[in-house]
């Protein structure tokens, strides 16, 4: 199926948004595997440089927010309408995936007081720390004690999962119908 023009932007601005968050020099921390140093720093190891890590952010965001025109929430229909039987299985299953890691919950008790899903804590950290000062958000993180470095490395871990596991295959994805959409020959039916 051809592409709609709306449609075809706003694979390429996905794809776009992807490559810039793969070349972000944030994206070295997760393949050096050092994010673990933000709650166990170990010694001569340096934790994630804060300002990489908040341009990263800004990128990745724009994946995870539901208003943001590239969000997974309003490209998974936009994917849908054009991938192949057995893709859509696959897109089914990426998407499925998506929503319930949201869902995973963090108990109450050790070492928060109150139990958390994944989207809580995304919540929590962008809109009390990293892109909005929200009072009930600032208090929830100010309120965590000694879990806060725990809380901001489910953050950040969560975030790189977006990216490894849902950006780069979508982005995989886009290519292909990209690629089929170029290479589209509309069949003009002969008249006898």
């Amino acid at each position: 199926m051809k592409l709609l023009d709306s449609d075809r932007k706003k694979i390429t601005n996905f794809m776009d948004l992807v490559g810039r968050i793969r070349a972000r020099p944030f994206m070295a921390e997760f393949e050096k595997n050092n994010l673990f140093n933000i709650i166990y720093p170990r010694s001569n190891v340096q934790k994630p440089d804060e300002e990489l890590l908040r341009s990263f952010i800004l990128d990745v965001r724009k994946l995870y927010m539901e208003s943001e025109p590239t969000s997974f929430k309003k490209m998974f229909p936009v994917f849908m309408q054009y991938v192949m039987p057995d893709e859509k299985i696959e897109l089914q299953k990426c998407q499925n995936d998506y929503e319930e890691n949201l869902t995973i919950s963090f108990p109450a008790g050790i070492p928060v007081k109150e139990s958390k899903t994944i989207k809580n804590i995304l919540d929590d950290w962008f809109y009390g720390h990293y892109l909005h000062e929200d009072e009930k958000k600032k208090n929830t993180l100010s309120n965590l004690g000694g879990a806060e470095d725990f809380y901001k490395w489910i953050f950040v871990d969560n975030l790189g999962g977006f990216v490894f596991e849902f950006s780069f295959s979508l982005e995989n994805l886009s290519k292909k119908l990209l690629y089929r959409d170029q290479n589209h020959k509309e069949v003009i039916p002969t008249v006898l």
